[in-house]
């Protein structure tokens, strides 16, 4: 029997009061009565699909999204709410799913044709499609509409900059600098400054904007010192608990039984070419890889459930046995599977994520039948690329806002991957950017074969494939054309500010051989 009327009501009550306490597993169990009961509600459908993204069950969410989307479609003549489908465009831009996302946006802006919300809205799913010159036009009318709003003001300067005069945009952004309206606009306006300062050549100039937004957003960091230290404290617990002893406690052979596949990893350090490389090997019709999987961390709170230990992985392993071993493995592909489909169990799963080189004795222990990519690039030109980036707010790059604390973490996570990968039991292919940009098929050639494939021209054609997708790392855009060389000896513009970091750089220049490059 379906709920009556009187029990929905209360039902959506209760639905909402789960989501404004982030109790989503809640959540999830009243909308689904929701949906039981309104099938063809698309808020409903909408909710449910929301909830299920933000419990990690993506695969399952954005079905309830995209069904969503299609109930709206159907009745496009009777949609009268405009706000409802801005905010579902948004959220299938969230997770992936641009091509609805801009269907709905056309849709709002049908509605509301001049309102600056929908037309931001597209503008938004527009540019991270990579089609500036749609969006350019509809970004000067929500500025005419919004003329004093940063974020329409920087996004227009960003398609200024891109499209019409590059020496012009930057007078954009010192309007917003100097208003000082939203603190976060304001850093967010000096980075974009210094980008386009340094695409015009004016070094010294892009250098200090650069500045300007790093102690902004170190200014605006919701994290103690305390917890910035935690990614140090970390580093230096696996150095120490992640012996040879443990690291070869199990052999492959005692944990390969369980039937499941063997996945590939990712891994370096952050703008290291690790996205460019993922949509490379995404485009290979026998491989799926991953767009910052967040799978590891969820298999580590597993683990630290089940041992009661916090923040101490390698002691915490110590403690299980094979089967708790393998019921990590196993929380592992449930995971996957949720995320993204059966597809995983018969594909060859590279999951990409540049912090995985943390959890890399984690990694070991519970898959040492993997398979590690492990990315690498110059030092200097890895520091001054994380600098003219803003990373979203999470303890491990709560750090990356000036160069010398980029310098020092940089130092931190290679030292120790230079300590612990030949100690690990997984085979690893180091993976140069230099040579991506440089031999562009020798060099795929051999990333396939490691991975047990074979050369497919897809890969070539890559960057037409991201020019469709949402890609979450700062590398978007990037990503989406053909390759270019003018990020490789970047740090040459930039030689008097590079010297200062270069003392911590030089044993990883030399180790990784770039000493003479």
């Amino acid at each position: 029997m379906k709920p009556s009327i009187i029990n929905l009501e209360s039902l959506q009550q209760q639905a909402q009061q789960a989501i404004a306490r982030s109790d989503f597993a809640a959540a999830e169990t009243y909308f689904r009565q929701l949906v039981e009961a309104k099938p063809n509600d698309a808020y409903f459908q909408a909710s449910l699909g929301q909830a299920l993204c933000c419990l990690h069950r993506r695969k399952q969410g954005i079905e309830h999204l995209l069904k969503a989307a299609r109930i709206l479609g159907r009745q496009a003549s009777k949609t009268r709410d405009p706000h409802f489908l801005v905010q579902l465009s948004g959220q299938l831009a969230h997770w992936g799913e641009m091509a609805t996302a801009e269907r709905l946006a056309r849709q709002a802006v049908a509605l509301l044709p001049k309102s600056p919300v929908t037309l931001n809205n597209l503008v938004l799913c527009l540019s991270r499609l990579n089609r500036t010159k749609e969006a350019l036009p509809l970004s000067q009318q929500v500025c005419q509409l919004l003329p004093e709003h940063p974020g329409c003001n920087i996004m227009l300067a960003i398609l200024e900059a891109k499209l019409l005069d590059p020496e012009q945009a930057p007078a954009r952004l010192e309007r917003i600098i100097a208003q000082n309206a939203e603190p976060d606009q304001t850093a967010r306006a000096w980075l974009e400054k210094a980008g386009i300062l340094d695409k015009t050549g004016r070094y010294d100039e892009a250098f200090l904007a650069m500045n300007k937004a790093g102690e902004m957003h170190a200014a605006l960091s919701p994290y103690s010192p305390q917890q910035r230290e935690m990614i140090y404290d970390t580093l230096e617990l696996n150095r120490e608990g992640f012996n040879q002893s443990l690291l070869q406690r199990w052999s492959k052979q005692t944990l390969i039984d369980d039937g499941l596949p063997a996945p590939a990893f990712l891994m370096g350090f952050l703008r290291s070419g690790t996205t460019l490389s993922e949509q490379v090997i995404g485009s290979h019709p026998q491989l799926i890889a991953t767009d910052e999987s967040t799978v590891i961390h969820e298999m580590s709170q597993e683990l630290e459930r089940m041992t009661g230990i916090s923040g101490d992985h390698s002691r915490a392993l110590a403690l299980l046995r094979v089967p708790e071993i393998k019921h990590l493995r196993q929380f592992y592909w449930q995971r996957m599977r949720e995320e993204y489909g059966d597809e995983v169990m018969r594909k060859q799963l590279i999951d990409k994520n540049a912090l995985h080189t943390i959890e890399l004795g984690l990694i070991n222990v519970i898959f040492p039948e993997a398979k590690i990519l492990f990315a690498l690039r110059d030092p200097r030109d890895i520091c001054l690329s994380c600098f003219m980036q803003a990373f979203g707010t999470a303890p491990a790059t709560a750090n990356l806002t000036s160069l010398p604390n980029i310098a020092r973490q940089y130092q931190a996570v290679m030292d120790y991957w230079l300590a612990i990968k030949d100690l690990i039991q997984p085979n690893y292919l180091a993976l140069r950017y230099e040579d991506t940009v440089n031999d562009f098929e020798a060099t795929f050639r051999q990333v396939f074969a490691f991975l047990g494939v074979d050369w497919h021209a897809n890969a070539l054609k890559f960057h037409q494939r991201a020019q469709n997708r949402y890609i979450s790392t700062p590398s978007f855009s990037a990503v989406s054309q053909p390759l270019y060389t003018t990020a490789v000896k970047r740090w040459q513009n930039y030689q008097t500010h590079i010297q200062t970091i270069e003392p911590q750089l030089q044993s990883f220049i030399d180790a990784f051989g770039y000493s003479d490059i």
